[in-house]
């Protein structure tokens, strides 16, 4: 192991789910939840998460180190040890502790080491609640988790699946995650949201992108500034769809009575469904509220595989 690839790995015991609570100032996060015991970390330098403004800060950083240290004391003349590779001191000075069935992994905070891209990977068991922030790279979370809490700055958001509360929130990304039992909050700035199934009362926010959602069975707000929103496989819930300039799509399930209001500034806005004259004899377990300012509104029979 050379000094510009330091590599730390640590392993600690868990029977079961554990508390997953990761933070990086740049770089990316990856959790795999298997069906093995144990909690693995793995810590390294991500230069393909690099921007080049924050490669300038560092090295300034460190050449005002290595003229002033002396004089500055503190942060900057002891964090990064002489002759030190900067890279190499932010993986070693990564914190890593676990304790009570709880994982907290935190990159340095100090100016010279807290702009150096930190790729941190975790393997813990399946159903282990998952809290990860990255100022600046990707979120990935495979296999089945617990709880959700994913943050990006700048960066794509991808989750497998969550059998409790979901929330994902990126400035400018995409965000793909698969079946949510309970529901989600998920927020872009600017980006895609796709979400397989939702299964709870749900809100899906984007500023310019598209949203496509497959099997719905619980209430959503949709919204999005500029951009589709698609619903492949609606079954049951409230569903209140908004988009300033983009078309609305619902595919309702076979045997889902459905109660349909559509609205279009300036498009079509139609419903494919076959219509009662007379009142149902229950309140519809569906209902579609959708609303585009310019864009065509549409709700048809979902498709049969």
């Amino acid at each position: 192991m050379t000094e510009e690839n330091v590599v730390r790995r640590q392993s600690f015991d868990a029977e079961g789910p554990v508390e997953l609570d990761l933070g990086t100032g740049g770089g990316g996060v990856t959790v795999r939840l298997v069906d093995e015991p144990g909690v693995h970390v793995e810590i390294r330098h991500d230069p393909s998460a690099a921007s080049p403004w924050a490669q300038g800060v560092t090295n300034l950083m460190s050449w005002v180190s290595t003229q002033f240290g002396s004089q500055l004391g503190g942060q900057f003349g002891e964090t990064v040890p002489p002759g030190s590779n900067a890279d190499a001191e932010a993986v070693r000075q990564t914190r890593v502790d676990f304790n009570a069935g709880r994982l907290v992994v935190r990159t340095p905070k100090d100016i010279q080491l807290r702009n150096i891209p930190i790729l941190v990977s975790v393997q813990a068991p399946v159903g282990s609640h998952v809290e990860a922030r990255t100022g600046s790279g990707d979120v990935t979370v495979n296999g089945g988790a617990g709880r959700l809490n994913l943050n990006t700055g700048s960066g794509r958001i991808s989750a497998d699946q969550a059998e409790s509360t979901v929330h994902v929130d990126t400035g400018s990304g995409t965000v793909r995650l698969g079946p949510m039992a309970a529901g989600l909050r998920a927020k872009t700035g600017s980006g895609d949201v796709e979400i397989t199934a939702i299964g709870g009362a749900s809100t899906v926010v984007t500023g310019s992108g598209d949203v496509w959602l497959g099997a719905v069975t619980g209430d959503v707000l949709a919204r999005t500034g500029s951009g589709r929103v698609t619903i492949a496989n609606a079954a049951s819930g409230e569903l209140e769809l908004h988009t300033g300039s983009g078309a609305i799509h619902v595919g309702v399930r076979e045997g889902s009575p459905a109660e349909v209001d559509l609205s279009s500034g300036s498009g079509e806005a139609r419903s494919d469904l076959d219509l009662k004259t007379s009142p149902p004899e229950s309140k519809p377990s569906l209902r579609i509220r959708g609303r585009t300012g310019s864009g065509s509104a549409l709700v048809t029979a979902a498709a049969t595989e």
